[in-house]
This record gives structure tokens, sequence and C-alpha cells, in this order.
């Protein structure tokens, strides 16, 4: 039996503007010359290459309008660390359903003129079924090519870096005594900078991981993550690696890499904290220079 594991794995989405017009482009382009290779809807050989672009442009538009609108009205079910290679094909299946219904419009309107091929369901069935099966070629090309390079990319990145801090950190001790003061649910809370590993956040509440916490419970607190960094901006030993994560650097013990980015492992914890992609050029960069 075929082991379908790999798409439960994780997959980036797209989030950043660069990221989506590459993933637009690509595949608009991809079914314009799909079209002048094969002709899967018929036209006569004379005029593919206006009736190609014509598609390419129905597709980039319509691409385009559901990666930037539907994430903007869902964010919850396009979160990356929910996000596998399993959605990503699903996101664009349904994306090429909605080009191969516009195509179905354009075929009736435009090249044949004919209101009642427009109207047919079968027909519309049948151009629907004929993008889908071209987009599903599209959608694993660009799935696993993406894949492959972010994953070979951070885990490069991992190694580098893994291999930098064994050198320099195994006989080196950072400590931080400096003490940070926070003002949450209106009373003061102090922290030893040394004491602070990390902290997390999940909607209005911040939780505090200290390395001298019993049983490493973390100490919880009404706020928002940004106006703890606004504080802790103060101190460079602190990053924050992810829209929901604040590290000490000091702690960091290792990195891993996949599709997704970097993942660190601070000292004494058994969880891994998330890097995202925009954030892994400075992680790298202030890793470096704390170890010089």
């Amino acid at each position: 039996m075929m082991d379908l594991a790999w798409l439960k794995a994780p997959y980036p989405f797209e989030h950043s503007y660069r990221e989506k017009w590459n993933t637009i482009i690509i595949t608009s382009i991809f079914l314009s010359i799909i079209t002048i290779l094969l002709q899967p809807f018929g036209f006569a050989a004379i005029s593919r290459l206006q009736v190609s672009g014509s598609y390419m442009l129905i597709a980039f538009f319509s691409l385009s309008f559901n990666y930037f609108s539907i994430p903007y009205f869902f964010p919850e079910f396009f979160k990356e660390e929910k996000w596998s290679v399993k959605k990503a094909f699903f996101f664009l299946a349904y994306n090429f359903i909605l080009i191969g219904f516009w195509n179905h419009i354009f075929n009736g309107l435009v090249i044949r003129n004919d209101p009642v091929f427009t109207a047919s369901g079968y027909e519309l069935m049948i151009t629907v079924f004929r993008v889908l099966l071209i987009g599903s070629i599209a959608s694993i090309f660009l799935i696993l090519t993406r894949y492959n390079f972010l994953s070979r990319k951070h885990l490069q990145i991992s190694q580098e870096l893994n291999q930098q801090m064994q050198k320099q950190l195994s006989h080196q001790s950072f400590s931080d005594e400096k003490i940070v003061h926070f003002n949450l649910e209106n009373k003061p809370i102090s922290v030893v900078c040394d004491n602070l590993v990390y902290i997390s956040s999940e909607g209005n509440y911040v939780a505090f991981h200290l390395s001298q916490s019993k049983k490493g419970v973390p100490s919880l607190f009404r706020g928002r993550i940004k106006e703890i960094e606004e504080v802790l901006s103060e101190y460079p030993i602190f990053f924050r690696c992810h829209r929901s994560y604040i590290i000490n650097l000091n702690y960091v013990e290792s990195t891993a890499g996949n599709s997704q980015g970097l993942a660190v492992k601070l000292n004494s914890r058994t969880e891994k904290i998330p890097v995202a992609r925009p954030k892994i050029k400075e992680l790298k960069y202030l890793l470096n220079q704390k170890m010089q």
C-alpha cells in the first residue's frame, strides 16, 4: 500500500507577498503552456496563443483573489503551524475548480458564443474536470519542488548554526542578572533576565517560562506579546522569533530545520520553539554576533 504519511508533513503557506505572487505567476504560466501544447478545450490551432493567454489571465486573477482574500477572512485556517502538504494540495484544487468555472464561462461566451453551451451543466463539469486534472499536475510539481527546496535550505542553515554553536559555546557561559520590569494586570512584575527562558502567547494571554519555576509550569498573565516585546527591546538577549514567541538567546542550545523554517531547542526544555521564515536571517545574525 502506498505510504501517504508525507501528505501530513508540515508545509509553509505563502504568507508573504513575494511567496504568493511566485505561486500565482508560476501556476498561471504552467496552465497557459499546457493549453498551448495540449489544447484540452478544442480551440482552433490558429488562435491557441491568444486563447491560452486569456486562460492565463483567468488563472492569474482567480488565484490572486483567493490567495489574498480568503486567508484574510479565515486566518485561523491558514495558520502555518496547522498547514500541511495535504492542505496545500486541496487549497490549490479548490482554486482550479473555480478557474475551471471561469474558463467554461469564457469558452461559452467568447470562443463559442453559444448561450446553450454556457448553460450546460455537462460541459461545465467537463471543463472543470480538465482544469482540475491539469492543475493537479501543476500542484504536485509546485508543492514538491517548494517543499524540497525549503527543507534543504533550512536544514543547511540549521546544521551550520549547530556546528558553530558546538565550537564556540562549549567554552563560553552567558549570564545576565539585570532585572526587567513589566506592568501586567495593573500590577508590577519583575523578572531576572537570566531566569526568563522564553515567552509564549495565546490570544490575550502571555506565559512566562522561567528556568526556576516549579516543574516548568509557566506564569500566566493577561496581556499581549507586542507589549512584552516593547519592554524587552532594551535587552538584546531577547528576540521575537515568531508572532507567538520571544526567546532568550542565551538559552539556545540547538536548531532544527524543515520546510516551514527553523525550530530552536532551549536549554533544559524539551519543546521546540518555531522560528518564522522571515526571522531566520535575523536569528542567524544575532547568534553569530553573540558567539563572537
